[in-house]
């Protein structure tokens, strides 16, 4: 994958604090590159499946998140460690459905059917005559 050309200090400049964002952006800027279905198909695989996909993991660090949360629970009147967790665990649910939702993307990329390469238009003016056509006179 070829790494991200940007100029210092644009907005397209990876930041090192975020390996995680930067990687996904490799991953956005791969495809965009590839003007093929089968690539964006098979990036589309290791975010939704279902088995072993991004979504599946980071609905899993959600849930890891959640339980975190709930071990600090005091059940002293401070509920800030309850609703962390309970907003934690419905982020979970909600990459889950996700997942779930966006299942088959892979395959229906796939099987799309290639795009037509149209030549770009040509809305140049045609070429101005410099002599007058044989057989008129000014």
């Amino acid at each position: 994958m070829p790494p991200i050309e940007s100029s210092p200090g644009s907005a397209e400049e990876p930041d090192a604090r975020f390996p995680y964002g930067n990687l996904l952006r490799s991953l956005t800027a791969a495809i965009s590159a590839d003007p093929g279905l089968r690539a964006t198909a098979a990036v589309l695989h290791q975010l939704v499946d279902g088995n072993d996909g991004l979504l599946t993991r980071l609905a899993e660090l959600f849930d890891t998140a959640a339980d975190q949360a709930r071990a600090h629970d005091k059940d002293d009147g401070d509920d800030d460690a309850f609703y962390l967790a309970k907003d934690l665990a419905e982020a979970a649910a909600q990459v889950r459905r996700l997942g779930e939702d966006l299942h088959v993307a892979p395959e229906r990329m796939a099987s799309l059917p290639p795009s037509r390469h149209h030549p770009p238009l040509d809305f140049s003016l045609p070429p101005v005559p410099t002599a007058p056509p044989p057989g008129r006179t000014p």
